[in-house]
């Protein structure tokens, strides 16, 4: 007869006596943290992983033996053999398209055993992410990778401390194609079965702003590190900074006067003072490495660029539309840059409205004599029923006609409709189609453009 120790919780410690006619009890006993593992309610279900730690507190190695593979979960292990003293992590991903209450029943078969220890895993799933159906779960218990290929991995760390960071969410895209990657264990790496090739890893977590990197995959590069950097503890740029230096601004708008001063690269008798309004897409479909995260670079190459005269605003676009801030001097380059390193795509894409919010702000804030300029930057179309293109193509050449502000677009992708969308959209506006492809070369790019603009003629 043995003893196996499973503690569960609030419940306490709960003793369960197994019979066993080849082991003593004091040979071999198991401890386990919980035999219940619930997640609650899931706002987003995506493949999420619950974790269960054993540790042999007996006398005798005792053997995980082999789990049979199930098409709704897989089991992983760091290790199948736990030493006397030692401890074993499982972990059990569950995998499902319905919503609602589940409860997963999982049996693990152990050496001292005669019977399968059960473990319960439940929830109750709100709604599920799109990529929970494309996931590659496991290594060990799908295909074989291809012959001689060394398998994908992820570790995670923090950026000022250095230390794994556990329970992140990754994501390997290639070809347009999302992969979860869940956790291997060894050395807290997270791995995801793809092809050799270039791709884009993304890695987040609460607490911590998300990263996205580029990674060539191949049989002598397959091991990548992701640092996360925890999120400023100030108080969101959208609540704070826009209050900073506006208060003024509202009542009396900036007036230019030309100076013989020079300053960040502007000569400010050569350069009016800009108010540039940009509209960003963080839809899901802008999280390509070569979208978002490049615009990112060419944004703040432009802040660090810009005079305390020059004043920025930031808006947002996915499902709805967000201020971010608003009227920034660009003096302020830490607040600005900090607030563009928040950008996170995610969401529906429906950003009709957003030039409209663009156009109340570039009106609020107009600078007499100055360069009011939008930006507008997207891989695609709206989506939007309350307004057409058309329409879009006149408010731009109102806004132009009756204010002079410009609207300049950034396109990314290879849509032709969206690339002529955008096009058009430039030209109503009196700015130009900007595309950025490549870094370091483009990234002086909005810079070239706002100088353009702002020359005085």
């Amino acid at each position: 007869m043995i003893f196996v120790y499973l503690k569960s919780g609030m419940r306490g410690i709960v003793l369960i006596i197994l019979f066993c006619t080849f082991l003593k009890a004091s040979e071999a006993q198991l401890v386990a943290d919980r035999t219940t593992f619930d997640f609650g309610n899931i706002e987003n279900f995506n493949n999420d992983t619950a974790y269960f730690t054993f540790t042999n507190t007996g006398q005798k190695t005792i053997y995980l033996l082999q789990t049979q593979p199930k098409d709704n979960y897989i089991v992983l292990v760091d290790t199948k053999t736990v030493n006397p003293g030692e401890d074993m992590r499982l972990a059990i991903v569950y995998y499902t398209g319905k919503k609602g209450r589940f409860n997963l029943e999982v049996p693990l078969n152990f050496s001292h055993l005669t019977s399968p220890l059960l473990l319960h895993v439940k929830g109750n799933i709100k709604s599920i992410r799109e990529t929970a159906f494309t996931t590659c779960p496991s290594i060990e218990n799908t295909s074989p990778l291809k012959a001689g290929q060394v398998p994908l991995s992820i570790i995670v760390r923090d950026a000022e401390t250095s230390e794994r960071i556990d329970g992140a969410h990754v994501e390997v895209i290639k070809k347009n194609i999302s992969f979860n990657c869940v956790p291997g264990f060894a050395d807290m790496a997270y791995q995801c079965k793809c092809d050799y090739g270039k791709i884009s890893i993304r890695a987040e977590k609460t607490d911590y702003l998300p990263v996205t990197a580029a990674f060539d995959y191949n049989k002598d590069n397959y091991t990548c590190f992701i640092y996360l950097k925890k999120q400023p503890e100030e108080v969101q740029p959208d609540v704070d900074i826009s209050r900073q230096d506006t208060l003024g601004d509202k009542e009396e708008p900036y007036v230019y006067i030309p100076s013989v001063l020079t300053d960040s690269g502007f000569n400010s008798n050569r350069y009016k003072p800009n108010h540039l309004v940009f509209i960003i897409d963080i839809s899901k479909s802008m999280r390509d490495t070569t979208k978002l995260p490049y615009l990112k670079s060419v944004m703040k190459q432009l802040v660090m660029a810009i005079r305390p005269q020059d004043r920025v605003t930031l808006i947002t676009y996915a499902s709805k539309v967000r201020i971010v801030f608003e009227n920034v001097s660009g003096s302020q380059k830490n607040s600005i840059t900090e607030a563009i390193d928040t950008m996170t795509a995610k969401g529906g894409s429906n950003g009709a409205s957003s030039i409209m919010t663009a156009y109340d702000i570039a009106q609020k804030y107009y600078i007499d004599g100055g360069n009011n300029q939008i930006f507008l930057a997207t891989d695609g179309l709206f989506n939007s029923s309350s307004i057409t293109d058309q329409e879009l193509y006149r408010t731009v050449r109102s806004g132009y006609g009756s204010n002079q502000v410009i609207l300049s677009s950034i396109g990314f992708g290879r849509d032709p409709k969206a690339l002529e969308f955008l096009s058009k959209l430039a030209k109503n506006g009196h700015g130009n189609f900007i595309t950025i492809s490549s870094l370091p070369g483009d990234l002086s790019v909005l810079l070239e453009e706002v100088k353009k603009q702002s020359l005085v003629k």
